[in-house]
């Protein structure tokens, strides 16, 4: 994302100078604050007015409240907001179960050994603080006991190689206050994050969707017919340098055999008004390979041990409802819906390929496909969900597109959801051809070539490398 922290810190260290009256050429406003709260949560914090409140529409795995969010940068390319604290009443949990609640958390995630501490919250309560819990928005934990009730704070960590809370996390929890609820979460009538109401088109929506469109048609045979091809038993030498590759910063190349397509339909982006033909997407709009927040400003990594590595992410813009097709020809699904340890992703899917290294996630979607869920079988057929802009809370994540990402040999949490492993980068990307046919380009591999080249508006084709803003057929 973006080095919020140190906007921040600079606009407390003017407050602090205007303060002590350091003269009037030095003196700047102080740091507008505000209180936010919550009738159901019982618990309000005191924190920048510029930074945006998420009241969530949900409840999430026995919880409810609300998240703070750093500033929009109001950049192109901005990619939704960071989390910086949710703090949320634990309905589901009572005081004297906290310590069993930690010990499991500890016990969910032997290979990061989050660690333990006691904290001081509201500056008059005593709460446990365990962290840290991985993700593509890394938090601690933090539970509170107070009055009969127990609370549930999640302090996002802004450094990713930083383990714990830090002072900024600290002051944060000082500034939570707890008040008693005036009303029951359950008057609120809301549903659970991941319920089928929260996380499937209903209605003539879900009968229009559902009815699968011959989209992502079967390859012909002259292309992959497995998923790696060609076969362990015939000769990969006929690519060279053959199977996947480390690259710098500790990403890797996938093999350029293995099997990844394009994710769109052959009607995707038919709003005659966004620019794009029929059947087509760019790729790397609103961001490519290291650009942006798939670069210094945020998701940009290869190997960071506590979060997701999208420096080789990719995003394609698409109309809201679009349909989003597996990525892999052969693949299990090992998460679909919304959590908060991932936060910024919004809806997505992740999907481990039959290889059992690689690893695709596909986020901001509007909805899932009816009945998608962990453990389902995919092919490069499956439709697995439909193009949005969830994410970000209430910060636009920018245009509806795909964010897709894929992973080697990442770790998971307990829900399925990836971290960890090493970035991959992928850079041959099969396609059907409908909407590249209807343009009178021809297609015979099959086989697009990504490249980190300049910038262009131009239909991709086969016997060109392709990169930014290139279009790409279904």
């Amino acid at each position: 994302m973006r080095n919020k922290i140190l906007g921040f810190a600079a606009l407390a260290v003017a407050s602090v100078m205007a303060a002590a009256g350091t003269g009037a050429e030095a003196q700047e406003p102080p740091t507008l604050t505000q209180k936010t709260g919550g009738k159901a949560v019982g618990a309000e914090v005191v924190h920048p007015a510029a930074w945006n409140v998420e009241r969530e529409s949900y409840t999430y795995d026995a919880t409810y409240g609300y998240t703070l969010w750093y500033p929009d940068t109001k950049a192109a390319h901005d990619h939704g907001g960071q989390p910086a604290l949710r703090v949320a009443l634990a309905y589901g949990l009572n005081p004297e179960d906290i310590e069993a609640e930690i010990d499991e958390v500890q016990a969910d995630y032997p290979d990061v050994s989050p660690e333990r501490e006691t904290v001081d919250v509201a500056r008059r309560h005593e709460g446990v603080a365990v962290g840290t819990i991985p993700g593509s928005t890394p938090y601690t934990a933090v539970y509170v006991p107070v009055n009969g009730r127990a609370y549930k704070i999640n302090v996002y960590a802004d450094d990713p190689a930083r383990r714990g809370l830090d002072a900024r996390g600290r002051d944060l929890l000082s500034d939570v206050r707890f008040e008693q609820p005036s009303r029951s979460v359950g008057s609120l009538g809301l549903p659970e994050a991941n319920s089928p109401e929260a996380l499937y088109p209903l209605g003539a929506e879900a009968r229009a969707v559902e009815r699968q469109e011959e989209e992502k048609v079967p390859m012909e045979p002259t292309v992959a017919v497995s998923e790696e091809w060609p076969s362990s038993t015939s000769a990969r030498v006929v690519a060279k340098g053959g199977g996947e590759e480390r690259i710098a910063e500790g990403c890797w190349e996938a093999n350029p055999w293995f099997f990844v397509q394009t994710q769109h339909g052959s009607k995707a982006n038919g709003n005659g008004n966004d620019g794009i033909p029929t059947g087509w997407s760019k790729i790397g709009l609103p961001n490519f390979w290291g650009q942006y927040t798939h670069g210094g400003l945020g998701y940009g990594r290869c190997t960071e041990p506590y979060n997701t590595n999208d420096k080789f992410a990719v995003d394609y813009p698409l109309n809201r409802g679009n349909y989003v097709f597996s990525p892999f020809k052969c693949g299990t699904v090992t998460y679909a819906g919304r959590n908060k340890t991932h936060a910024d992703y919004g809806i997505f899917v992740s999907i481990k390929a039959c290889n059992g290294k690689y690893v695709n996630l596909s986020a901001h979607l509007n909805a899932l496909r009816s009945g998608l869920s962990k453990g389902d079988k995919v092919t490069n057929e499956t439709v697995i969900g439909y193009a949005g802009d969830t994410g970000g809370g209430s910060i636009a994540v920018g245009r509806v597109h795909l964010h897709t990402a894929f992973y080697r040999y990442p770790k998971t949490n307990p829900d399925g959801s990836p971290y960890g492993g090493a970035g991959l980068r992928v850079t041959r990307n099969h396609y059907v051809g409908t909407a590249a046919r209807r343009k009178g380009i021809k297609v015979n591999s099959h086989v697009y070539k990504y490249d980190k080249i300049s910038p262009k508006d131009a239909f991709c084709r086969e016997d060109v490398r392709c990169g930014e803003r290139y279009l790409v057929s279904n």
